[in-house]
């Protein structure tokens, strides 16, 4: 019997969009009906890629960055509406599991996407969201938010490698919640699928990507320094409502996921936010990176010093950005070289969870993954 199943991304950049791909395709594969809820830019990305399926509407957090002011006091103010997205969501997911006959709902950070009436997954590199160290006696407080909404779901998938080899490193930490809830690690999801064959093309390419309006203003920065560099250079700027268009100035708005590898594939290196599904991206292409994180997104910045002090990449703040400089320190850096992750971790996850539906359902701690 066809199995029915709901994935649900959060609309906070494509990021979770994009790495929901690789599970999509896998759902394809076993011959499932897949459903797409969503909104915004994230829709439209996987609308792009998957035009076939079946596409429901979630209402959007659709969060707005500061441009000076301070990232945490933004969050802070838009707290209220971040809380009736979920509530909305949740309502909406529920319709949809009875209006479709849903068997199975998989949720990327979206905390209202679950149901009682079907298992529910929780997809999540953030089990530990990190707080600016002005903030940090707020930690244990957003800890126990976070688990109480993650616990309302079957399972918790971390799309990373546990323990020492993992990409997010104290952002996938569980401490004393890990026996609240049963976790898997699914490696690290990344669209893209190595080629090893591409020729160098390009000096840099250059990825946008993120809400406004700090999506434009990394832009403005950055691109006058690449136009008077004098070296071959590729611009994608994030931008998937707009029309997929190349100007004179090897400058798209937007790229479907195989012209996006191609290009990619055939940069020296790569000036992108370090973001986490770009670092899962750009680690499946073993590329050669410079991140320049969100300003007062504490994820980011910790992303990219974590893989700085690795020697994997180089980082520049926003503000402080000289093309020429982080050129030059990024070739003291070894790029990615971490295998990619073995599509049989999420095969076997799907596996188990498959086996399970029509069983009552029951929650058990997994460790590591097991």
């Amino acid at each position: 019997m066809t199995k029915r199943v709901l994935i649900a991304p959060l609309d906070w950049g494509l990021g979770h969009a994009t790495r929901c791909i690789p599970l999509i395709r896998e759902l394809q594969r076993r011959g499932c009906e897949v459903f797409i809820a969503g909104s915004g830019d994230s829709r439209l990305l996987l609308e792009r890629e998957f035009p076939q399926l079946t596409f429901l509407e979630l209402p959007g957090y659709q969060p707005s960055y500061p441009a000076t002011r301070s990232m945490a006091w933004s969050m802070a103010r838009q707290l209220s509406k971040f809380r009736r997205a979920i509530r909305e969501e949740h309502a909406c997911v529920e319709r949809y599991v009875k209006e479709h006959a849903l068997d199975l709902v998989i949720s990327d950070n979206r905390y209202g996407c679950w149901t009682a009436s079907a298992p529910s997954i929780f997809i999540t590199h953030q089990s530990n969201i990190l707080m600016p160290k002005r903030f940090g006696w707020m930690a244990p407080w957003i800890r126990r938010i976070n688990h109480s909404f993650i616990r309302k779901f079957t399972e918790c998938w971390i799309p990373d490698f546990p323990g020492d080899h993992a990409l997010a490193g104290d952002l996938i930490t569980f401490g004393r919640h890990q026996a609240n809830y049963a976790v898997r690690y699914i490696g690290p999801q990344s669209r893209f699928i190595p080629t090893h064959t591409a020729k160098t093309m390009y000096d840099m390419v250059c990825v946008f990507s993120g809400p406004e309006p700090q999506r434009t203003v990394f832009e403005n920065i950055v691109v006058p320094q690449v136009k008077a560099s004098g070296l071959r250079y590729f611009v994608v700027r994030g931008l998937p409502a707009a029309a997929e268009e190349q100007s004179n100035d090897n400058c798209v708005n937007f790229l479907s996921g195989a012209a996006l590898q191609t290009v990619l594939e055939q940069a020296s290196c790569v000036i992108a936010r370090s973001g986490f599904s770009t670092v899962m991206d750009l680690s499946a292409l073993q590329k050669r990176a410079i991140f320049v994180p969100t300003p007062g997104q504490t994820e980011q910045e910790y992303l990219a010093a974590r893989l700085m002090k690795q020697g994997v990449a180089f980082m520049q703040e926003q503000h402080r950005f000289n093309l020429a400089v982080a050129l030059e320190e990024s070739k003291k850096y070894k790029g990615f070289t971490q295998s990619p992750a073995d599509p049989a971790l999420l095969a076997g996850t799907l596996d188990s969870v498959f086996e399970s539906l029509g069983k009552p359902q029951r929650q058990k701690e997994l460790v590591d993954g097991k």
